[in-house]
């Protein structure tokens, strides 16, 4: 692995322990997170994707900016005879993905060696990845994208909003019009989707989920409180929309 820019090491120290497995949603139930609201947000947008998919026909795809694996992990309970393949520059998030995910293909190496990978991909996923990219640098990760994509294929993108504040690990965060033209001239963008609202009942449900006073624990109303998270503030407009989901083929 080359040498990682301080924000890459930012998110490379993430990966001492495989964060994204701490929240789960499974036979309905709502797991206990440290941070209750992120677990609904994260779990909330991996969810949305995953419907996406349900709608199209494919035998193959592949997860750039895997991390750990988690979202290909839950891919994975959903197509299990399909092809999937996990891609990050992190030696740490990917021997975190093998040993959790023996099953699946994970592989460390950069997007841009066009001699990485022996086949191309109906899908890829861009799952809360385009923000760590370095501005000059994304030119170059589009064109691999591009590369690896099939002509008919389609490339679906998860990224933070411009209504939220830049995280220190990431360069950037978007507006549709913002995205679009990172894209260019490679993809083009046929749907695009805003969601995880910001709202009152998003602050109120902050407070009453991270506090120092209490910790919720009971099961059936964490499952209350999730699907209601999902129903009504999943949902959002380009104004309060913590992030953008989009659809894109190749030009």
């Amino acid at each position: 692995m080359s040498r990682l820019t301080e924000k890459e090491k930012l998110q490379d120290d993430n990966y001492e322990f495989p964060y994204h497995y701490i929240p789960s949603f499974d036979n309905e139930n709502f797991s206990q997170v440290k941070t209750l609201r992120w677990g609904y947000e994260y779990l909330s947008y991996i969810r949305f994707v995953l419907e996406k998919l349900k709608t199209r026909k494919f035998e193959s795809l592949l997860d750039v900016g895997c991390g750990d694996g988690r979202f290909l992990y839950e891919v994975s309970r959903c197509f299990s005879h399909k092809r999937l393949v996990g891609l990050d520059y992190s030696q740490r998030a990917i021997r975190h993905a093998i040993a959790l995910h023996p099953d699946i293909e994970f592989i460390c190496g950069d997007l841009t060696d066009t001699s990485l990978l022996r086949d191309r991909f109906d899908i890829i996923t861009l799952i809360e990845t385009l923000e760590h990219i370095p501005p000059p640098h994304i030119r170059s990760f589009a064109k691999g994208l591009h590369y690896y994509l099939k002509g008919d294929g389609r490339l679906m993108i998860t990224v933070p909003s411009k209504n939220v504040g830049l995280n220190p690990k990431h360069y950037q965060h978007f507006d549709l019009e913002s995205l679009s033209g990172v894209l260019e001239p490679f993809f083009a963008i046929l749907e695009h989707y805003f969601i995880n609202r910001m709202s009152i009942w998003t602050n109120l449900l902050e407070r009453l989920l991270v506090n120092r006073f209490f910790i919720l624990n009971e099961p059936h109303l964490l499952n209350k409180i999730y699907n209601s998270y999902e129903r009504y503030l999943l949902p959002a407009e380009e104004n309060n929309a913590v992030r953008i989901c989009a659809v894109c083929r190749k030009k």
